[in-house]
């Protein structure tokens, strides 16, 4: 039946669409290979999603659409939600109805969860066992926030409970429960006591293959143009732990910022420099490692420009899994953009030196009802402009999953390093608005500073403060 749905919605939603999004790729990292065809209507979209999954055939589809105050979604979705620790994610097939007021969030799905697949360019569930949930959250104004989060997916059993409460200088948060048929506690706390300093100690349950938690001790400083940054970590990961310790600090001078970080992970100890200079379009990296008696050398930077987007980045990651603890990680992205279609292509290095990519195209196609705004659903046409900026958290970390919107319906999303970057049609000033509620990142966040607009060609800074923790 699915199979025949899919057919009539590719048949026949471009004689209808106002716009129309075609998206095709291929990933190693992910394992899959297909498409995906999203139909935008004035009051809802639909999708389309077919290829394959490590090996195996898979469809998918979906209906979103607003009734009534509601949003509604029909097919395919990841039912998944996350506060102060509490990360829930099931693949599911059904029905979803979703309500959102300046204090309360509800959502409520009925249908069946089974293994999913979710990449840029493809969405797609396979039905297993029968599911239902909720989620539901409650701000309160003396800055107390209630959430509770119930499913059951085939026999297994999700209740997890949280709080948390903002203060003028602190926050504590904390959630626990049964997180799929085992015991969960997520914690954290957070105190500011004068501007630009700041100490955050957290407490996460995971479940993988088996259990991990993970603790941290951390602590940062801003002194004008220095940053003073230190952090205790340790994770335990079936049956083994793993300890780690930073400790860094950075100047910057104009254009140009220098760092130096120490890392100390299962007695080996790893100091990284780097010298970075930020120019218009340019980012420059030099970076040296020491680690082991040994001296290598590495660069990075990119290029953003109005057509193409180019970057190599080296980061540091702690791993409890394994206990490799800090390892070093390479990422190169590549984007082009032609018209309304874009080319995107990012490798991955991991700890254990395989490289995997993955590369999608995507592009906006006008249907014949264009013309007037969509109500509910916005996209980016294009132009030969370009806003770009950046968006990080109190303690200037990059920030992943922001939602930007631009002058005009764009909206775009901040990426892992925390850049965005849009295309617009015309060189002046487009207003700039932070969508809190439309954040692809967990949590709940509020705007330390945004500008009023921005102008293509000078990069924008955005300053995200977290309320609710991930």
């Amino acid at each position: 039946m699915l199979r025949v749905c899919l057919c009539v919605l590719l048949l026949g939603v471009p004689v209808s669409a106002q716009v129309l999004q075609l998206s095709a790729g291929r990933s190693t990292l992910l394992g899959g290979t297909g498409g995906e065809i999203t139909a935008f209507f004035p009051e809802s979209a639909l999708s389309a999603s077919a290829g394959f999954a490590n090996g195996h055939f898979v469809l998918g589809a979906s209906d979103t659409f607003k009734f009534h105050g509601l949003e509604i979604t029909a097919g395919d979705k990841t039912f998944g939600y996350s506060f102060d620790g509490a990360g829930l994610g099931v693949t599911t097939r059904g029905l979803f109805v979703q309500r959102k007021a300046r204090h309360n969030t509800f959502v409520v799905f009925v249908g069946s969860t089974g293994i999913g697949y979710a990449t840029p360019f493809m969405v797609t569930a396979e039905d297993q066992h029968i599911g239902a949930g909720f989620f539901l959250q409650r701000q309160f104004a003396n800055g107390l926030l209630l959430s509770s989060l119930a499913m059951i997916d085939g026999g297994k059993h999700t209740v997890v409970q949280g709080l948390s409460y903002q203060g003028h200088n602190h926050r504590l948060a904390g959630s626990g429960g049964l997180l799929q048929n085992q015991k969960y506690f997520s914690g954290e706390a957070d105190y500011q006591p004068i501007h630009g300093l700041s100490f955050s100690a957290t407490h996460n349950d995971y479940f993988l293959a088996d259990h991990l938690t993970a603790n941290s001790l951390s602590a940062f400083a801003a002194l004008g143009r220095v940053t003073l940054q230190a952090s205790v970590l340790d994770g335990r990961y079936k049956m083994t732990k793993t300890t780690g310790a930073s400790a860094g600090s950075s100047l910057r001078l104009s254009s140009i910022t220098a760092r130096s970080s120490f890392y100390e992970s299962n007695h080996r100890i790893l100091l990284v420099h780097v010298v970075q200079e930020n120019l218009h379009r340019w980012t420059f990296s030099g970076i040296v490692n020491q680690t082991l008696g040994q001296t290598s050398y590495a660069f990075g930077g990119g290029y953003r420009g109005n057509k193409i987007s180019v970057s190599l980045d080296h980061s540091v990651l702690f791993f409890p899994i394994g206990a490799k603890g800090f390892q070093q990680t390479t990422t190169v992205q590549v984007s082009l953009r032609i018209h309304d279609a874009t080319l995107n292509f990012q490798t991955n290095v991991d700890p254990m030196m395989h490289v995997q990519y993955t590369t999608y195209a995507s592009s906006y196609v006008q249907g014949p009802l264009s013309g007037p705004a969509m109500i509910s659903y916005s996209h980016s046409t294009g132009g030969k402009f370009v806003i770009a900026g950046a968006v990080v958290d109190e303690r200037g970390q990059p920030m992943e999953g922001a939602a930007i919107q631009l002058q005009g319906g764009a909206v775009v999303y901040s990426d892992s390093q925390g850049k965005f970057f849009a295309r617009v049609k015309h060189d002046k000033p487009s207003a700039l608005v932070v969508l809190l509620s439309e954040f692809a990142a967990p949590g709940r966040w509020a705007v330390i500073s945004c500008p009023m607009d921005a102008v293509p060609g000078t990069e924008v800074l955005i300053r995200l403060r977290r309320e609710i923790a991930p």
